[in-house]
């Protein structure tokens, strides 16, 4: 399912957000983590402080920079009432929500050289991953239990997340070959749902070496 192109008023948040995004990059770069202010960041987005805080909670939250949610994705009901294959149903939903994501690979590219040079900002880049693993993993155990009413709820933990970790292998599939090859490849929505039509081939193959 296609997203709807955003209005006006979507696409300047969207610049607000990069343009502090950016600034923030920037004076990390200038002055390192201890060094960087809220206000710096602010001043250089031409942002006032109080704007910032609409957009992050921390200067921390800033220079990592958007990170997968599925907060506010409208397939996640469609995914709970769903009764077609569970892993085609989430491949769905994060497809979706890579849409939201931020595409620039120079930013990226620059966040994954911080996290390695300032280790507290890694520790968080890593709580933000497992969070959104156990978002998975919660939809996924919200639909077992709606879709298996006497299922042990040990099983439908168990199973939720394997569902959900399996999915998260296919979203990393699909997030290094954009890495890789950002200006060749297609957008982060077609490698992802690329990703899920060739994982859910290689799960169901007997003989994965056939899967093209």
């Amino acid at each position: 399912m296609t997203s709807p192109e955003p209005g006006l008023r979507e696409r300047k948040r969207a610049a607000t957000r990069l343009a502090i995004q950016r600034s923030a990059l920037r004076v990390v770069r200038e002055r390192g983590v201890e060094g960087a202010t809220v206000d710096e960041m602010a001043r250089l987005a031409d942002v006032s402080p109080r704007t910032f805080f609409n957009y992050f909670p921390s200067k921390e939250d800033a220079i990592l920079g958007d990170v997968p949610s599925l907060e506010g994705n409208p397939e996640v009901e469609w995914f709970v009432a769903d009764r077609g294959p569970i892993l085609a149903g989430l491949g769905r939903v994060i497809a979706d929500g890579s849409t939201r994501l931020l595409s620039d690979p120079e930013l990226i590219m620059e966040r994954r050289a911080l996290t390695r040079l300032y280790p507290e900002l890694g520790v968080r880049r890593m709580a933000n991953v497992h969070r959104f693993e156990q978002e998975l993993t919660d939809i996924c155990a919200r639909r077992l239990r709606t879709e298996h009413p006497g299922m042990p709820d040990h099983a439908v933990v168990d199973r939720a997340r394997l569902v959900a970790l399996t999915a998260f292998a296919f979203v990393r599939s699909a997030w290094f070959t954009w890495l890789e090859h950002p200006d060749a490849s297609p957008g982060l929505h077609d490698l992802v749902e690329n990703a899920f039509r060739m994982g859910m081939e290689l799960v169901a193959s007997s003989d994965p070496s056939r899967v093209g």
